[in-house]
């Protein structure tokens, strides 16, 4: 299971789950504890932005994971390689007509995305 925030949409925003190739999104008829959608319904994909995030925590704790394995040298290799996390936000045209801009990392893109180009791709191309 992993997790994407609606943004905007014909989806109620919060969170939502991409889990085995399908989405579980909220709307005013099912928001708790949302509708189940097969990536197979939709019809359109693509990336509207992708950006780079520090987190600070998780760039301090690099560092002292760095400064305790490899001292001074460590320190800085931790804070200057720890924290990045990437965020993808995308949208999506569902084949009934609604859509969907959401947000979520770049691990659960990646798997999101081929999923959804593996089962919609026509059987020549493969």
């Amino acid at each position: 299971m992993t997790r994407l925030t609606v943004q905007s949409g014909d989806f109620l925003q919060g969170e939502g789950e991409y889990r085995n190739g399908s989405l579980t999104l909220k709307t005013c008829r099912s928001p708790s504890p949302g509708e189940k959608i097969a990536l197979t319904r939709i019809s359109e994909l693509i990336v509207a932005n992708q950006e780079s995030n520090r987190s600070l925590g998780s760039t301090l704790g690099w560092g002292m994971a760095g400064a305790l394995v490899a001292g001074p040298v460590g320190l800085i290799a931790g804070l200057w390689l720890g924290g990045k996390e990437e965020e993808i936000t995308f949208l999506a045209t569902f084949k009934d007509g609604r859509k969907l801009m959401a947000i979520t990392d770049k691990k659960t893109w990646s798997k999101l995305n081929g999923h959804w180009r593996r089962h919609t791709q026509p059987a020549a191309n493969r």
